[in-house]
């Protein structure tokens, strides 16, 4: 019976015999070294906005300043100012420029997706393929174009080619929001078309609610993009008083001698809001990256 009962079985009948896991040493190795290679650099920028100038300007590295924390470098990230401007007015002009135009944006992508997800209309396979099709051709190719086009437009020195593409939607939130959309049921549509609802009704009724954890994490990846974007406020934006955050950014760099703790410390100060947004809704991040039927959860 004991020779049984080893062997995994009682009688006639089998016993399950449960193995032991094995550490899974390596994983938990790469784990570790992807944490690292994130909180470190982040520690060294905290602690070198925290150093003094002198100190930070040594080729000697040193894990913790030998002469002490100073708040000098955020003093001066604070109250220096780029031809008249100001680090809050240009987080400011930040907000202003890329917070209404990314919301419109994911409203008018949402639109399409649905569209694209449960409406049946002419030719809709081809145009989706042709949409997707843009996302392989590099931005960098289509910056010469846009900027005569918006020259002709006149737009140079405004916010609207920051803005106005933006509101136009992006086909990478279109992409994401349709697979979403399309792992909701036919059957709910069927049934709130039986009741009276007609495509609009239906979206704003049915799909815009259930779809809120999917809207609020692409929002925040696209505002996030937007907020770091240096390359088209330095080609649009001449007039130094409509600088953006990461223009005004640049210019902590000097010519010759570099004020470390002034420039990391302005690191620090742009990273503040994007962590107290993930904070806030990282919840929504990671309910709405998992693509699944819009009726769980």
């Amino acid at each position: 019976m004991n020779n049984a009962l080893e062997n995994g079985r009682s009688g006639d009948f089998f016993v399950p015999v449960k193995k032991k896991r094995k550490p899974l040493v390596g994983s938990h190795i790469i784990i570790l070294l992807a944490i690292l290679f994130v909180v470190v650099p982040t520690y060294i920028m905290i602690i070198t906005s925290l150093t003094s100038t002198i100190e930070a300007n040594n080729a000697a590295f040193v894990w913790w300043p030998k002469q002490g924390l100073t708040v000098a470098g955020y003093v001066k990230a604070f109250t220096r100012k780029t031809a008249g401007n100001s680090l809050l007015r240009s987080f400011g002009n930040t907000m202003w420029i890329y917070l209404p135009s990314t919301i419109v944006g994911i409203f008018v992508s949402s639109m399409s997706a649905f569209a694209f997800a449960k409406l049946d209309f002419y030719l809709k396979k081809p145009m989706f393929a042709i949409l997707l099709a843009t996302m392989t051709v590099p931005n960098c190719i289509a910056i010469i174009a846009s900027f005569l086009m918006f020259d002709k437009l006149g737009w140079i020195n405004t916010p609207l080619p920051l803005m106005i593409p933006r509101m136009l939607g992006t086909i990478g939130v279109v992409f994401f929001l349709r697979q979403f959309f399309m792992g909701i049921p036919d059957d709910l549509v069927g049934a709130a078309n039986i009741d009276g609802l007609g495509e609009i009704g239906v979206y704003f009724r049915i799909m815009l609610p259930i779809a809120v954890p999917a809207l609020i994490s692409q929002f925040i990846l696209n505002f996030i993009a937007a907020y770091n974007d240096y390359l088209a406020p330095l080609l649009y934006l001449q007039n130094a008083k409509m600088y953006t955050l990461q223009i005004s950014l640049a210019f902590f760099a000097e010519a010759y001698v570099q004020d470390w703790p002034l420039r990391m410390a302005g690191c620090v100060i742009s990273m503040v809001p994007l962590v107290v947004l993930y904070l806030i809704s990282q919840k929504y991040i990671l309910k709405g990256v998992a693509i699944s039927s819009g009726l769980k959860g």
